[in-house]
């Protein structure tokens, strides 16, 4: 039987059963590549080349590229939430299987590498357009630049994900006997309660945040910081209880269900007026918090739902090269998307038309970059 990758630093499995979680993480790898390819086009300068402020001359976002920032604000709710709970999923056994000290040094090779990888080589060759833009504007020596520019970008992920698993081991240790698999059918009650904590925990976050911004972590939106723990202890109870083996049927229906509700009803009043203040404010800061949960949650559902039940079989030669490289794309994707994004830079189109070329030439080669990079020696053995 063909092996997967569940994780980024995972080892191979063979369980049948969890062939629909590797597909998750192709989709949700994909998402990410989108996300930033809108990013690129839309009206959030948030990319190391931004189009609307950085093509000569700077074409306008326009509403189109609204579309866009929907997409965005949608995409961040859920995918990297899903990220941690899957990749979460398979980190109690393989504690379990290799002990604490063989576990954290795994990680360290296989998830520290790459973030330092990232935010060393990848980041800086993303940035030269950027370098180029900003040396045009207002001289400045690359090495300055570089120091100045210095991040982990896409990583963060990575980063965050470190601690996690590294707070896990360290919980670990405290009470060495792994707790009992006790096999049980994910219920209403455990979906409503964990609902019910990430609601009130975007509320509160977004009302009272405790800091703006996250410095080691660099996070791109701090206020998902809460719903990321959330999520990762939820993966590590889903192992322990199975639940990603035994999703009702009902399971994808429910959760797209609560998603598009959530997005219909309260969306609108979240986002829909940006100079809100006092009570509006206080309003809008309570439905965005209601929707991150409700959505975030619907939209895991849904899509586990659907893939469980629908993707579960065993993957051809294409779906195994697709989870194979699926973690060296994360991690080199934006040297190719920026690549790509430049080279249309001359095209005279708008934002959603360039935001679909962008993608359709990027996704399939950033895999293709992703396999000639796990051909090089020891590349592998980390991606």
């Amino acid at each position: 039987m063909p092996a997967i990758q569940t994780m980024p630093g995972d080892p191979p499995r063979t369980d049948g059963r969890l062939f629909f979680v590797d597909r998750v993480r192709v989709l949700l790898t994909a998402f990410v590549v989108l996300h930033h390819a809108a990013l690129t086009y839309g009206s959030f300068a948030l990319w190391y080349y931004h189009e609307p402020t950085m093509g000569e001359p700077p074409p306008p976002a326009g509403e189109w590229g609204r579309l866009l920032d929907l997409f965005l604000l949608l995409n961040q709710t859920y995918s990297m939430g899903l990220f941690f709970l899957i990749s979460a999923y398979f980190v109690p056994a393989s504690h379990d299987r290799k002990g604490g000290r063989r576990f954290l040094a795994d990680r360290l090779l296989r998830v520290g590498l790459p973030l330092l990888v990232v935010a060393f080589v990848i980041v800086p060759l993303a940035k030269l357009p950027l370098y180029r833009w900003e040396n045009a504007r207002q001289p400045i020596g690359y090495l300055d630049f570089y120091a100045k520019e210095l991040e982990q970008g896409p990583a963060w992920f990575l980063a965050t994900l470190l601690v996690f698993v590294t707070a896990y081991a360290a919980l670990r240790a405290l009470r060495p006997t792994p707790p009992r698999h006790q096999t049980s059918i994910l219920r209403a009650r455990h979906v409503a309660g964990f609902a019910l904590l990430l609601v009130l925990l975007g509320i509160v976050w977004r009302i009272w945040p405790p800091f703006d911004r996250v410095p080691l972590l660099q996070l791109p939106v701090p206020q998902y910081l809460p719903q990321y723990v959330c999520m990762f202890v939820a993966g590590i109870a889903a192992y322990r209880h199975g639940w990603l083996t035994s999703l009702p049927v009902s399971t994808a229906r429910w959760g797209f269900g609560v998603a598009v509700v959530a997005a219909v009803t309260l969306l609108p009043i979240a986002v829909g007026d940006p100079s809100a203040a006092g009570t509006r404010l206080l309003l809008a800061q309570v439905a965005h918090g209601t929707f991150d949960g409700l959505y975030c949650i619907g939209m895991s559902l849904g899509i586990l739902g659907l893939f469980s039940r629908r993707l579960a079989r065993p993957p051809r030669a294409f779906g195994r090269f697709l989870s194979d490289h699926a973690y060296a794309v994360y991690v080199l994707h934006a040297v190719v998307l920026v690549t790509v994004s430049v080279s249309l830079s001359n095209l005279q189109a708008g934002p959603l038309v360039k935001f679909a070329l962008a993608s359709v030439v990027s996704l399939p080669l950033c895999w293709a970059v992703a396999a000639a990079a796990r051909r090089l020696p020891y590349v592998k053995r980390v991606l």
